[in-house]
């Protein structure tokens, strides 16, 4: 679904020449959720994903998504990644670390004929992007992981 999303509505919620990763929010989110020591290998297929509908070379978004999602789920085993600021940091980092890897890699493979400096700071503005767009989905699985409480009564609040 998010792959169908990010090719139907990327140019309507693009600003400027950057737009979300819907399938890098996907993968890290995914990694931040579910703990495990081979969680990374989802990230590798959400990345093959990404590989199959996007044009260029099959491999290079999967290799990223790989190397990537095994350094997030590293971090996630040595560190409570309980809070929203963290994981919002976490998928602005790697949001960033995986559009500067692809950008670089499709302009060592010649599909892309812009500077390396401005892949560069384009990847910054799609991982602050991203990142921003993971805020709410972050929020209401933290809402659906809480647990359920039971509302107070009048009386008890009045005491």
């Amino acid at each position: 679904m998010a792959a169908v999303l990010d090719t139907s509505l990327a140019d309507i919620i693009r600003v400027g020449r950057v737009a979300p990763d819907l399938l890098a929010m996907l993968a890290i989110v995914w990694l931040l959720v579910v703990p495990g020591p081979r969680s990374f290998l989802a990230a590798g297929a959400i990345g093959l994903a990404g590989d199959l509908v996007s044009p260029g070379r099959v491999g290079l978004a999967a290799g990223c998504f790989l190397l990537v999602g095994y350094a997030v789920a590293r971090l996630r085993a040595r560190f409570a990644l309980e809070h929203l600021v963290s994981q919002v940091a976490v998928v602005w980092a790697a949001v960033t670390a995986l559009a500067i890897a692809m950008a670089l890699g499709r302009w060592l493979l010649g599909e892309v004929a812009a500077a390396p400096s401005v892949l560069f700071l384009r990847s910054l503005g799609v991982g602050v992007y991203t990142a921003g767009v993971s805020l709410p989905v972050l929020m209401v699985i933290g809402w659906m992981r809480e647990p359920l409480r039971k509302p107070a009564r009048v009386n008890e609040l009045a005491k």
